[in-house]
């Protein structure tokens, strides 16, 4: 049951055309959509929930995808290629098999998730993203650069959709390209290639987080890109997802390296600062303004923090952030009076 509340006669009347006499719209399984089986799949897998190709089969013929399709055996075929692509990146492991063997023993063989595998599942992110993460890992050399890790998770499904380029964009984007194709992890598709629109956003895309963390604010992001603030949001929370997820198949793969460089530009990512600012925004209350304002007054590090006047981060911060990072590094001044905003020779009336 639900309770529909209208102002006005005009709207209760539209309520009662569109909601009670409406027609019903069609509905259909999302598990048709391949990337949302391939996930689901891995995650019945990884949590033990089927054991063996027969439990999959029959946990999905109960399904509203069986239902709408009608057509057990073609699905059971898509079910079956996916399983080929899971075990082929090493997200599961199935049964020994003979050279010969009969039906009834393939549908019996277990199939279990591989550690690698697990987490994928709990990253619940697409296992063709997870395996192209790990492609693009593999590849990480002296040359790779912050620009090659956003790039490679601005091609991913999750990152969809992606800023389009335009045409008038195109050469521009591409005089770019030429600027980072060195140290991009994936190899940039021939200009007819079905794929290569995609890889072009995807360039566009990573360039627009690049221009974030290079310290680019908002309202220029939204006339360079015609991103507004709350899609900038959006982007960059799945940019943190999907580098979280980076980061950790880094781990499982034990490739320490690598580790390093994401978790800093997770943070740079989240802040929206260059590389040189990082210190100071260990400091509570310090965000991307302020620690540039510390920086661009030659505070660039915790020491130097401890080191600088009181009177000066109160002209920088102002005096209660002032006090209380100069207590965060361990230095109280609670109990002196400060007059906030005087420089240097400067009176004030209650000095007469």
């Amino acid at each position: 049951e639900s309770i529909a509340i209208a102002s006005t006669e005009k709207e209760k009347d539209a309520i009662y055309e569109n909601y009670i006499l409406g027609e019903p719209e069609e509905i259909y399984s999302k598990l048709a959509v391949e990337p949302v089986l391939r996930t689901y799949l891995l995650s019945l897998i990884a949590t033990e929930f089927v054991k063996n190709k027969k439990e999959i089969i029959s946990f999905f013929e109960k399904t509203f995808w069986a239902h709408q399709y009608e057509d057990m055996r073609h699905l059971e075929g898509t079910i079956t290629r996916m399983l080929g692509l899971l075990e082929h990146w090493k997200f599961i492991e199935t049964g020994d098999r003979d050279d010969f063997v009969s039906g009834d023993k393939i549908l019996n063989d277990d199939v279990s998730a591989t550690i690698l595998g697990k987490r994928v599942a709990e990253l619940y992110i697409d296992p063709l993203t997870a395996n192209f993460i790990i492609e693009c890992l593999s590849k990480v050399n002296r040359n790779t650069d912050d620009f090659a890790f956003l790039q490679m998770i601005s091609h991913t499904i999750e990152m969809r959709p992606l800023l389009r380029a335009r045409v008038k964009e195109i050469e521009e984007i591409e005089e770019k390209l030429a600027e980072y194709n060195d140290s991009l992890l994936e190899k940039e598709p021939a200009m007819f290639d079905a794929d290569y629109d995609d890889f072009i956003n995807s360039i566009k895309t990573a360039l627009f987080f690049n221009d974030w963390i290079e310290e680019k604010d908002e309202e220029f992001l939204l006339e360079q890109y015609n991103v507004r603030p709350g899609e900038t949001r959006v982007k960059l929370g799945n940019a943190d997802w999907l580098l979280y997820a980076a980061e950790e198949l880094s781990r499982i793969l034990k490739m320490q390296r690598i580790i390093k460089e994401i978790t800093k530009l997770r943070l740079r990512i989240k802040y929206g600062v260059k590389e040189e600012l990082l210190t100071l925004l260990k400091l509570k209350n310090i965000g991307r303004v302020r620690a540039r304002k510390l920086f661009f007054n030659k505070i660039k590090t915790i020491g130097d923090v401890k080191k600088a006047e009181l009177g000066t981060l109160i002209q920088i911060l102002g005096r209660n952030i002032a006090l209380d990072v100069k207590e965060q590094v361990g230095q109280s001044f609670k109990n002196i009076k400060v007059k906030e905003n005087k420089r240097k020779g400067q009176i004030s009336l209650k000095d007469y």
